[in-house]
């Protein structure tokens, strides 16, 4: 059977996007960040940016010919928990969701696509476990999971798509075996989870049952030259990359792994690629992965092509 291999090719941007940056902030940088929006419009795409610090989320409307960001009416504004961090929208980009991880619950705000405007639903913010680091819509946007490093396990909750209220799920949390959890990520077909862990160094897999539940798969993978931090997809859900801290492993790096039908990961030939000092976020778009590196002010861009041998 042919398998693909991934080739990379990297340009490093200079640190046009620091107000992306991961950790406390003010009012003008944040832990988080997401877009929203159904695609843009004659006033611009919805950007939310999560401020640790300020307990607050920034919202702009980017120009999406020029880059330029302008700063909506009413922005920031405070989500009504402690310490924002993750962001995620729901697949009709009708909602944002906010893990605050010091007053342990999520804020959920209805997101206007055309000023960029947020307005807290009814029973914002909703109780949640603690330290919810990392935070994920399912595709299907029935399901919210939130990743908590200490203690470590995997938190979740049902979605009202109309109302955007969130409810508790049965069978959770989801004890994991070591904390310092960091990494959280959903296939593209709503059928796999994957959780990280740079202490360890292992990318655990788990099958999302139609109920939510999850149920582990039988082996777990360690990246080569690993301590993955962040898990991200490519749109056709084929590959899932790992962000790697480095630590005694090696520098830091993107690992890229092959995703099998039953969901078993393999990591392709050349893999892992270097990036810049403390990769802590990335996004997938139109063929390219962006990588924010935290402490060097870079943002590292890779072109992926598939060649079949």
């Amino acid at each position: 059977m042919k398998k693909p291999t991934v080739i990379p090719t990297m340009l490093l941007i200079s640190s046009f996007f620091t107000l992306l940056s991961c950790g406390g902030g003010s009012s003008g940088s944040g832990g988080g960040f997401s877009s929203g929006g159904g695609g843009g419009s004659a006033t611009g795409t919805p950007v939310y940016v999560s401020n640790s610090g300020g307990s607050s989320v920034s919202f702009y409307l980017l120009n999406e010919t020029s880059g330029a960001l302008q700063r909506g009416n009413g922005s920031p504004l405070a989500t009504g928990g402690s310490s924002p961090d993750s962001l995620a929208v729901d697949p009709a980009k009708k909602f944002l969701l906010v893990s605050n991880l010091s007053s342990a619950n999520i804020s959920v705000f209805s997101v206007n696509s055309t000023t960029a405007a947020l307005t807290a639903v009814s029973g914002s913010p909703f109780a949640a476990g603690a330290n919810a680091a990392r935070l994920t819509m399912h595709p299907q946007g029935k399901f919210v999971y939130a990743l908590s490093s200490t203690p470590a396990e995997i938190l979740a909750y049902s979605f009202d798509s109309a109302t955007g209220a969130l409810g508790a799920l049965a069978g959770f949390p989801r004890s994991l075996s070591t904390s310092g959890q960091s990494g959280l990520a959903i296939s593209p077909n709503g059928q796999f989870l994957y959780t990280s862990n740079p202490n360890t160094n292992l990318i655990t897999g788990f099958s999302i049952g139609t109920n939510g539940v999850l149920t582990q798969l039988a082996a777990t993978t360690s990246p080569s030259k690993g301590s993955p931090v962040f898990l991200i997809f490519d749109n056709s859900g084929s590959f899932l990359f790992a962000l790697n801290g480095g630590g005694n492993l090696g520098g830091p790096s993107v690992s890229t792994f092959s995703v099998s039908a039953t969901g078993a990961l393999t990591e392709v030939t050349g893999s892992p690629t270097a990036v810049g000092t403390a990769p802590v976020s990335a996004t997938f778009s139109q063929g390219l992965l962006y990588v924010l590196n935290q402490t060097s002010g870079t943002i590292s861009a890779f072109a992926f092509a598939v060649s079949w041998s």
